[in-house]
């Protein structure tokens, strides 16, 4: 009885368990209770600077494409501008200046085939860079962020990055036989997507910053990676990718 009884007053102790985010599609609940409110115009006193994009495009089977989420490019920033409807000024790019620093950005992903008699593997995953990665050599970027030809990702000069503007030959094969761009091309493996008989594939996250990230500075990079691997009987994919992020800026706008 004894026993029993110190087993009942004995509290049990657990660690607390903590859930952990992957930057990539396919991470299973919102982060958008944790980001604010997305109405936000200020961030303490700083004013905020809403960036809400969409782009559009084709993918050949057997090619892959970085899509652009939050890239450091002053010059390609441009200046916000107010706009009816928005209490925030606004722009309609994925660039950041310097010093600025971005905490999320909800990612929006569409895929269809072109031609739904065939059946088509797709994959996502994500690229991020900071100022050591990115002001690598030429050559370099070719090897760790490309097909060894072109990269897929550049440094436009002075640290401000880029995405390539066309989709480079590259396969899953290619993929998996290099270590160096597995660890550069993240999550891209896993989830699969298939796509049949015209299906087609949505996806909605709000994806945390990596910390090299987050505060806006050279060589700073995070772009969407996608792959259509479906040769020899895959047909091209159509994509249409929605962002939206708030940028904080460092000074005032």
């Amino acid at each position: 009885m004894p026993y029993r009884r110190f087993q009942r007053r004995t509290p049990s102790f657990r660690r607390p368990t903590r859930r952990r985010y992957r930057s990539g599609f396919g991470t299973r609940g919102s982060l958008a209770r944790r980001q604010g409110g997305t109405g936000a115009s200020f961030s303490g006193v700083q004013n905020i600077i809403r960036h809400a994009t969409s782009i559009t495009g084709t993918i050949q089977t057997g090619f892959s494409k970085a899509l652009p989420l939050v890239i450091y490019n002053p010059t390609n920033h441009g200046t916000p501008v107010a706009t009816p409807g928005s209490s925030a000024k606004v722009l309609t790019n994925a660039y950041t200046t310097d010093g600025s620093r971005v905490d999320y950005v909800t990612a929006q992903l569409t895929i269809k085939q072109t031609d739904t008699s065939k059946n088509n593997t797709c994959y996502v995953g994500t690229i991020s860079t900071s100022f050591n990665q990115a002001r690598l050599s030429t050559d370099l970027m070719k090897v760790n962020y490309g097909n060894n030809t072109t990269s897929f990702i550049e440094d436009e000069g002075d640290g401000e990055m880029d995405v390539h503007d066309s989709e480079l030959a590259y396969t899953l094969n290619s993929y998996s036989l290099n270590d160096i761009q597995q660890h550069n091309i993240k999550n891209l493996i896993s989830p699969q997507f298939q796509l049949y008989s015209g299906r087609v594939v949505t996806a909605n996250q709000t994806i945390p910053l990596p910390r090299r990230n987050k505060r806006q500075q050279e060589g700073s990079l995070f772009a969407l990676f996608l792959m259509n691997d479906s040769n020899p009987e895959g047909s091209d994919v159509d994509y249409r990718l929605d962002t939206f992020f708030k940028e904080i800026p460092s000074n005032a706008v």
